[in-house]
């Protein structure tokens, strides 16, 4: 039987990346740089190597480098930003860089399978941030000099239980644990156990700071977990992260305890086909493609539209239990919406206030009496139903998706749409690879609470 002690040291064993990998990317990371300082321009003050790489914090299986151009102060935002760009894009000119945004835009890189970020930022003192990148260099020295090998291996171990769970990266994709929270929880709580512990009792608007906790934090932050940035008390590195993701550590960290296994670590998700067949006739699949733009642009317009049309279905009573949204972030896109009933009931019932509420009442009356079949009075509280109409749900998300395309709004996924889409139920068609592998993701959302 597996205990939490072997499980663990097995896992921060196996994390240990080997040392041919380590060669590979001190070489990659090495022509970077020296491509980077290549581009002459005396606004350019520095460059500095960052991210896990730096730190000793990361995954084999999961690699990349983060290159910190150092810009001086008393260039202006838009110049930083086209400078910024200009010298990603040079370092990379042989590798097919492309734009990536976070609060402004980015270089990225595929080099030899390595994924490599140059990030402009300002050169300042700490604490006097022009821009939200100032701060990683900082972020790199802090745990280089706070993290020693035993640490950095419980960093490894949290990584890839987060990456088990599907929370893993800030991403809006994702809204989960960043690399760098992972490496603040490990030096708040100095080991892997010690962090699933207290995450397995968090109490809500529950405070992390390596130093006192600040009395006044609940009051200055509002997510549902505070972790001060180490190197700025005035940063919430909890903001980016979801209720849900931080829903699931919570699960996931009890189950964990109470019945170690490799399998949080290992257990491979495939497509089940019972599950499938189970809840096929119960899915609303809205399909359509998609123009190429930032991952975290789609993902957060992507996102957005999920919850709008959510919304507008439950408005129309029919009951959402899980949606999903999925992408390739190249040409295809898809909303799935797990549900109760396919049907709108041909009558509702709307109940109101208490009898004896005589204004609440008669509002009640003049705004239901004309489409009423019915009022009466169920013990002391007023009530009526109406006819509705026999709708489909796909028939209603039509509607919504329509309406949308005419109110003159035609940006983002409104755009996409408008071109075109398809609305159908699971058991409907035969489903593509692509819309399969969406409903899979949906499915093992979670899986672990199941173990």
């Amino acid at each position: 039987m597996n205990t939490i002690d072997s499980v663990i040291q097995k896992v921060a064993t196996s994390s240990v990346p080997s040392k041919s990998k380590h060669g590979k990317l001190e070489k990659i990371s090495n022509e970077i740089q020296k491509e980077i300082l290549n581009f002459k321009d005396k606004r350019v003050s520095k460059v500095i190597v960052g991210g896990s790489f730096a730190k000793g914090t990361w995954l084999e299986s999961d690699t990349d480098i983060d290159f910190f151009v150092l810009i001086e102060p008393k260039v202006e935002r838009k110049q930083f930003e086209e400078l910024g760009k200009s010298v990603g894009f040079h370092a990379l000119k042989k590798y097919k860089p492309y734009l990536r945004y976070s609060e402004h835009p980015y270089v990225e890189g595929n080099v030899d399978g390595i994924r490599i970020n140059i990030v402009p930022c300002y050169r300042v003192e700490k604490n006097k941030w022009k821009s939200a990148a100032d701060r990683s260099p900082f972020h790199t020295d802090f745990m280089q000099t706070n993290l020693n090998e035993f640490l950095k291996s419980q960093v490894r171990t949290l990584k890839k239980f987060f990456k088990s769970v599907g929370i893993y990266g800030s991403q809006i994709a994702v809204s989960g644990f960043s690399g760098y929270v992972t490496e603040v929880l490990i030096l708040k709580y100095r080991s892997f156990r010690n962090v699933l512990q207290t995450f397995a009792g968090l109490e809500p608007n529950y405070i992390i700071s390596l130093d006192l906790p600040q009395e006044k934090a609940v009051e200055k932050f509002t997510s549902p977990i505070i972790i001060i940035d180490p190197i700025d008390s005035n940063r919430n590195l909890g903001a980016a992260i979801s209720t849900e993701c931080l829903a699931k550590f919570v699960l996931a960290s009890r189950i964990f305890l109470k019945n170690p296994s490799m399998d949080f670590f290992t257990k491979p998700h495939r497509f089940n086909a019972k599950i499938m067949n189970q809840i096929k006739y119960n899915l609303l699949i809205i399909e359509f493609k998609i123009q190429k733009r930032s991952p975290d642009i789609l993902w957060g317009q992507l996102k957005r539209k999920l919850t709008s049309i959510s919304k507008q279905l439950t408005n129309a009573r029919f009951e959402i239990i899980k949606k999903s949204c999925f992408t390739d972030e190249e040409e295809r896109a898809v909303f799935i919406f797990m549900i109760e009933f396919t049907n709108l009931p041909r009558i509702s019932v709307n109940r109101g206030p208490q009898i004896y509420l005589r204004t609440e009442t008669d509002s009640f009356i003049n705004k239901r009496g004309k489409n009423s079949l019915m009022i009466w009075t169920d013990s002391n509280r007023i009530v009526s139903i109406e006819r509705t109409k026999n709708m489909s749900i796909k028939e209603h998300a039509n509607r919504i998706i329509q309406n949308d395309i005419g109110s003159g709004s035609h940006g983002g996924i409104t755009s996409d749409l408008k071109k075109s889409y398809s609305i159908y139920l699971g058991n409907e068609r035969k489903l593509s690879n692509f819309v399969s592998t969406a409903i899979s993701h949906m499915v093992h959302d979670g899986e672990f609470i199941g173990q």
